[in-house]
């Protein structure tokens, strides 16, 4: 080819191009009259054009206006930009929305794209409904907050190109402020685009309004089924109940949230949300009263309640129930507002004040509920700038970019509360562990003293048949006994039981254990023996008693027996009439009385701790002193078995001495 005839090429692609270019680079805006609602051309505007800002507007409600053929030359224009009040316009059930649109007759795979509605709509090209959201009647309130396309099928696109756009709409009852104001079409809310380019920009929309609700909600979820979990395990720890509670509620808050961007927003989802958020807010509550370790009382209960039912005062005015002027408008603010400014000023305060006071896990939620409190108070002052616009202007709260999304602080706060409480359960479930096995440890060596110290074997006495039968409870009690053979010929008894549990207990029995080996070397007299005891007790215990009795049985059934507030023994199923003295460790002059009685041959004289007497079933009745005189002349094997099996609340120990004859 001739470079003239090039040139002559070029020159004429460069002009056919410049129109396309100009519509797709924007360098060249479109005319009012390209954007006139009765012939409003989409051919000079690119592939995804932007139907407005202004429609042809009808407050009546007539089947015959999505027909294209309708005559619409006496409808009124009027601006997305603006609201319908402006126009005079209020107080109306249905409305009327249309365009008539020019395409290039050749465009095909044609969608439209819709978005950011109020109520409920349909939505009809050339006469034939192809798309529809929410409910036409007894709808209360609606909205369309995503985006979706509706495919326009290529036959109903006219030879000359020509398209009438019509949305028939039901208009919420609730408007900004007051019923009958609502205004159903903003601007940028109805595109045309092609059918490919709509399915990217609804994906696109969808995932970058979803996203950080996703987030919370998946942090939510997780965070609150294992705080569910470790509470199921752990119920002495209802701190985790309080977690579960509100991180769960606050999820549901999120997926409903999510909800209205995938589905759209009802009166409904309107409702459920604020009814989590006073879940949430009273669990929150509850959470920082439980690790301050303060009461529930009358005022914070009644504070509880005020706060969850504060929420509700926005969905009630949204669907009209407060009233409809702007006094009740005003009323459901201070309502929202005033009792969570309140509570979410308060709780961090309340952190403080447990923190300086030493209190770590109140230190971990200083950060969180102030943060709350200043985000609370942020919103407030927001509301009331768009309130009163002329005395208040404050800013909106800064977005955050990550990418091509975004994130306010709300956002950022729920992930950070997430996270904190994750790691107060990591914290305090390793604490609860260590816990248990520092008391483990010391339980299993408590154990192994009382096993030291506890004969296994009963020694042979001549003259006397001896039976003896420990049977500890699940912690290690205080209970011991001994049985020291005299040389001279009879048998020292000892039978105790040391308040408290645990080692402390243990630790106490083995100071009485060796104090009676060491006295029976020389005095076998059950009064010394006692007093000898008492005060070792006295300069060597902190603090609690013990129960003691000892008994001395010579080879001719002479029984010798002092007490220190112990159980009397039963000879031949009667309780011996025992003077009974001060409990060991509770007094250091106390003089401890020796009885004599006659132990006869082939009589059993029977001994018992309080595990026997106080032994309880599962309505909680003990099985008392008259059950254990009766069971009393039974083996010692099936005194334990019986008080067992009634129901074990303490140590049981249960020693016979019988006469040979």
């Amino acid at each position: 080819m001739l470079p003239g005839n090039l040139w002559a090429v070029g020159i004429l692609l460069l002009a056919a191009c410049v129109p396309f270019a100009d519509a797709q680079n924007g360098t060249r805006g479109p005319t009012p009259e390209q954007l006139n609602p009765r012939h409003f051309d989409a051919f000079w505007l690119g592939m995804r054009v932007n139907l407005g800002p202004d429609w042809l507007f009808s407050p009546d409600d007539n089947p015959a206006y999505a027909s294209p053929n309708f005559d619409d030359s006496g409808w009124k224009t009027v601006s997305t930009n603006k609201q319908l009040t402006d126009y005079g316009v209020r107080n109306i059930p249905y409305a009327w929305y249309r365009m008539h649109v020019h395409v290039d007759p050749r465009w095909n795979s044609l969608a439209v794209e819709v978005q950011f509605i109020t109520g409920s709509y349909e939505l009809y090209v050339n006469g034939v409904r192809i798309g529809a959201h929410g409910t036409m009647v007894g709808m209360l309130e609606s909205a369309q907050n995503y985006l979706t396309a509706y495919d326009i099928p290529d036959s109903m696109v006219a030879p000359n190109g020509d398209l009438v756009i019509a949305i028939r709409l039901a208009i919420d009852k609730m408007g900004f402020k007051e019923p009958g104001t609502s205004t159903p079409l903003v601007d940028n809310c109805i595109f045309l685009a092609s059918r490919d380019a709509a399915q990217r920009d609804a994906s696109y929309v969808t995932a970058h309004q979803t996203a950080t609700y996703f987030v919370v909600f998946g942090l939510d979820l997780i965070v609150g089924i294992v705080a569910l979990a470790l509470y199921l395990a752990m119920r002495s720890q209802p701190e985790y109940l309080a977690i579960s509670v509100a991180l769960l509620a606050n999820g549901f808050q999120s997926a409903l949230i999510i909800w209205s961007h995938l589905l759209g927003f009802t009166a409904a989802n309107d409702f459920l949300e604020y009814v989590a958020v006073g879940i949430t807010s009273v669990a929150g509550i509850e959470f920082v009263r439980l690790i301050v370790h303060s009461r529930r009382t009358r005022w914070l209960l009644a504070l509880e309640i005020v706060l969850s039912l504060s929420y509700s005062g926005v969905p009630l005015l949204d669907i009209g129930v407060l009233g409809g002027n702007y006094a009740s408008f005003l009323f459901a603010l201070a309502m929202f507002f005033v009792p969570s400014l309140v509570v979410f000023a308060a709780l961090p305060l309340l952190l403080i004040w447990a923190a300086l006071r030493g209190n770590r896990d109140a230190r971990l939620f200083v950060p969180p509920f102030a943060f709350i409190g200043l985000l609370n108070c942020w919103n407030f002052l927001t509301a009331l700038s768009i309130v009163f616009p002329i005395m208040l202007k404050f800013p909106s709260m800064p977005l955050f970019h990550f990418g091509s999304y975004t994130a306010d602080l709300w956002d950022l706060w729920n992930i950070v509360y997430c996270v904190t409480m994750l790691l107060f359960l990591v914290l305090r479930t390793i604490g609860i562990a260590r816990e248990r096995a520092r008391a483990a440890a010391e339980l299993e060596a408590a154990r192994t003293v009382q096993q030291v110290l506890i004969p296994e074997e009963v020694p042979t006495v001549p003259g006397f048949l001896l039976h003896s039968v420990y049977r500890p409870a699940g912690q290690v009690g205080g209970d011991f006994f001994q049985i020291l053979p005299i040389k001279s010929g009879g048998v020292l008894v000892v039978i105790g039981d040391v308040s408290g549990k645990g080692m402390p207990a243990a630790m106490t029995v083995s100071l009485l254990v060796g104090t009676v080996r060491t006295l029976a070397h020389y005095t076998q007299s059950p009064g010394e023996i006692l007093a000898a005891m008492n005060q070792r007790m006295m300069a060597r215990s902190s603090g609690g008693f013990t129960t003691c009795l000892v008994l001395r049985a010579d080879a001719d059934g002479k029984l010798t027996i002092a007490n220190a507030g112990h159980i009397s023994p039963y000879l031949a199923g009667k309780e011996l009439p025992l003077e009974s003295n001060l409990p060991l460790g509770l007094a250091a002059d106390t003089v401890y009385t020796e009885s004599v009685f006659q132990l006869s041959a082939n009589q059993q004289l029977t001994l018992l701790t309080d595990g026997v007497v106080e032994a309880r079933d599962k309505a909680g009745a003990l099985y008392g002193f008259e059950r254990a005189a009766a069971l009393s002349i039974q083996p010692a094997e099936a005194i334990a078995t019986a008080a067992q099996a009634f129901g074990q609340d303490d140590d049981i120990t249960a020693l016979t001495l019988a006469r040979i004859a």
